[in-house]
């Protein structure tokens, strides 16, 4: 095990959560949780981690994949809202199918840019200046990168529909449908 990293048991996505990394060890997969400001084990499945949280903001995994399918389509790979303060969402996109040993979720926020070094490998660079390679081509990031912004987009106008009063409706004008004398 890696002993420079702490190890937790239990983990919740939240704001400061970066990255969740699948990692092996001692033949039982587990999660490097990237955060703002530090970094550390979890002793569960990424994706484990991703429905617990779920569960704790009061939804589930089923219907958080629903509401990216409404708003984007019924696509492979889609990212998820987790859950929303003051009207920002967290959004977190996998890079592989979500059921994947492999897949990294990321989240969106957290994200500066992603490039490619010359290997070809795609590297995702965060807000807190820590840089990983992901296990996807540079393209598939930017396919992820652009869904979130979709996924963005469907949250936020759904969220100016629903602050709208139901009870004024909307001022229409009609045209005149009298035509002149001649």
């Amino acid at each position: 095990m890696n002993t420079q990293l702490s190890v937790a048991s239990n983990y919740l996505v939240s704001f400061n959560t970066v990255s969740l990394e699948p990692i092996w060890i001692e033949h039982k997969l587990c999660t490097r949780v990237i955060e703002n400001h530090a970094e550390f084990i979890v002793k569960m499945k990424p994706i484990n981690i991703i429905k617990k949280s779920l569960i704790f903001y009061g939804t589930s995994y089923k219907h958080a994949t629903f509401f990216s399918k409404e708003a984007i389509g019924n696509l492979h790979k889609i990212p998820i809202i987790l859950s929303h303060d003051f009207g920002h969402p967290l959004i977190m996109m996998p890079t592989l199918s979500p059921d994947s040993d492999s897949n990294i979720w990321i989240a969106f926020s957290a994200v500066e840019y992603y490039s490619q070094n010359s290997l070809g490998q795609c590297l995702v660079h965060f807000t807190n200046t820590r840089v990983i390679p992901v296990n996807v081509s540079y393209t598939t990031m930017c396919r992820q990168f652009v869904l979130c912004h979709f996924l963005m987009n469907h949250f936020q106008k759904t969220r100016q529909h629903i602050q709208k009063p139901f009870s004024q409706p909307p001022v229409t004008y009609l045209q005149s449908r009298i035509t002149p004398k001649r």
